[in-house]
């Protein structure tokens, strides 16, 4: 007879209640939120994780006076500024996950609504903005004293509410844009500007645009899966031509002002990286925009596998209307969306009714699960990515001109928040893996050797690459997760051992700074740094 601790039966009925929750739909909320940051100075418009485990968060520099001001009384002189020609605040931060204090960073020109991707040595590359910013590309590394460094008219057009995918080649793609209906490379590739796409000029409506941020995603054959308002294409950006076009989804419009949110579900060893399935959920309705009733929001979700060689939209409904959620691939696979409100759309007092619960979508059994809510709004000018410890980093909502903290009904927002997913809880520790030997560079297609420990034996073992996201406006670029091949998991002492096989080429992981994560039996490990390429 095996002698069980008091602590092991807790837990162990604790998990029962877990799944008999699961399995009947019965509300059980083991997940958290934590305010860590009560006012960070400049409210979570982007933000991005580096792999130095810190956030750089920004807004614009046309807002005014932020709450933080830049350190040893360093001033931005900027004539073209709209708000302040000589400007003493920061417009960015630096957020240290290890102590959650901040620190302020100094952006030259205008980011608002701009866009960006992390490249493979770790350096955020960050496009365009308004006003004197948006031709303007911008960089910051991952050193502890590194600032935004900005190289001026880089970009051939003004690129305002566009969208950043990282390529195989390490260029990066900017895709659309305010009034620009067409893609350029930076750097530029074989010195070109920028190239026409009709297909984002088809898509425009007169008066509500709803095809700006368009989705894009690089998939497993190398070609780029674009979404605008309720139609995508499949571009072959080497040669400049459209290969494909696909179903327009049911409903009305995904993209801003609609806001609704895109992922690309996991890609996975076990069909060889070659399939690919795009989930967009929320958006409003046809009008919503010019509407001055505050429109109810769309419930739906599309899946479709965009690889397959006759792909059509699945719906499914959500638990309620969503417009400017955030959508973020979990350690576990499982899809969370979060922020957002019920009725109107993206714009200044254009939304009302927050959605504060989180839902969580479980791509297998294709459920829907209502989270504990948070008890701060995030609406438009919000955020949120994933952490390497499996939480969740939440902040911004501005839907105002300006920072303003009275009198509107949503005002300006400068608090940061965690949420702890379901994962976390106690409950699950007797599962949990925690990494003990991973390397910190994998070459594409190298095998590597992992250790682990667990309390209990392993079952069900996946190792998992998770690419962080430059998230602003509902669409979290250049997110991408991976399922890795592996051999057998093998006890060696005290520990647990695998043999795990890096991703193929660069076109199934562009090279850069991944979480690489172990899950057993669904519960995930603290994620660790490992460069791929």
């Amino acid at each position: 007879m095996v002698m069980r601790s008091s602590k092991q039966v807790r837990l162990s009925l604790c998990l029962l209640l877990l799944c008999i929750s699961a399995t009947f739909g019965v509300a059980y909320y083991p997940d958290s939120w934590e305010l860590i940051v009560k006012n960070g100075g400049v409210s979570a418009m982007h933000t991005v994780l580096l792999h130095t485990n810190k956030l750089v968060i920004f807004d614009r520099t046309d807002y005014g006076p932020s709450q933080i001001r830049l350190p040893d009384g360093i001033c931005r002189n900027d004539p073209n500024d709209l708000a302040l020609k000589v400007d003493c605040w920061a417009h960015s931060v630096e957020l240290d996950l290890a102590t959650n204090t901040v620190r302020p960073l100094e952006i030259l020109t205008d980011t608002w609504c701009s866009s960006g991707a992390v490249t493979s040595d770790g350096t955020l590359t960050q496009t365009g903005g308004w006003n004197d910013g948006g031709r303007n590309v911008r960089r910051i590394g991952d050193g502890p004293t590194d600032n935004w460094v900005e190289f001026q008219n880089q970009l051939a057009v003004n690129r305002w509410y566009a969208s950043n995918q990282l390529l195989p080649d390490q260029a990066i793609i900017v895709v659309g844009g305010r009034a620009e209906f067409s893609y350029e490379f930076v750097p530029r590739r074989n010195g070109q500007g920028a190239i026409n796409l009709p297909f984002l000029a088809a898509t425009n409506e007169a008066d509500a645009e709803n095809n700006l941020y368009p989705f894009t995603h690089l998939l497993p054959d190398e070609n780029l899966f674009i979404f605008a308002n309720r139609d995508s294409i499949l571009l072959n950006w080497k040669i400049g031509e459209v290969v494909r076009t696909y179903p327009t989804i049911p409903d009305g419009p995904r993209n801003y002002p609609s806001s609704g949110s895109s992922v690309m579900l996991p890609l996975s060893a076990a069909n060889g990286f070659t399939e690919a399935e795009i989930m967009i959920c929320g958006g409003a309705p046809d009008g919503a925009f010019q509407a001055t009733n505050f429109a109810t929001a769309l419930r739906t979700c599309g899946r479709m596998v965009v690889t397959a060689a006759a792909p059509n939209w699945e719906m499914s409904l959500m638990p309620m209307p969503r417009v400017m959620g955030d959508m973020l691939i979990l350690p576990t696979g499982e899809v969370l969306i979060i922020n957002g409100a019920q009725q109107g759309t993206a714009g200044w007092g254009d939304a009302k009714v927050p959605v504060l619960t989180p839902v969580l979508y479980n791509p297998t059994t294709l459920r829907f699960q209502v989270m504990r809510p948070t008890t701060i709004p995030r609406l438009y000018h919000s955020s949120a990515v994933v952490l390497p410890s499996g939480e969740i980093f939440v902040g911004g909502s501005n839907p105002n001109e300006g920072y303003v903290f009275s009198g509107v009904p949503f005002p300006t927002e400068l608090r940061y928040e965690k949420y702890r997913p379901y994962y976390l809880n106690a409950a699950y520790d007797l599962r949990r893996p925690t990494i003990v030997g991973s390397p910190t560079e994998v070459l594409y297609g190298a095998a590597f050797q992992v250790t682990f420990t667990l309390a209990q034996a392993p079952s069900g073992v996946l190792f998992r690459l998770y690419f962080p996201s430059f998230t602003t406006h509902t669409f979290s670029q250049n997110q991408r997760s991976l399922i890795l091949k592996a051999g057998a998991v093998v006890p060696v002492g005290k520990l647990y051992a695998a043999t795990v096989y890096g991703p193929p080429n660069a076109v199934i992981a562009p090279a850069g700074y991944y979480l690489f994560t172990i899950v057993n039996f669904g519960t995930p490990s603290a994620s660790v740094w490992i460069h791929i390429g």
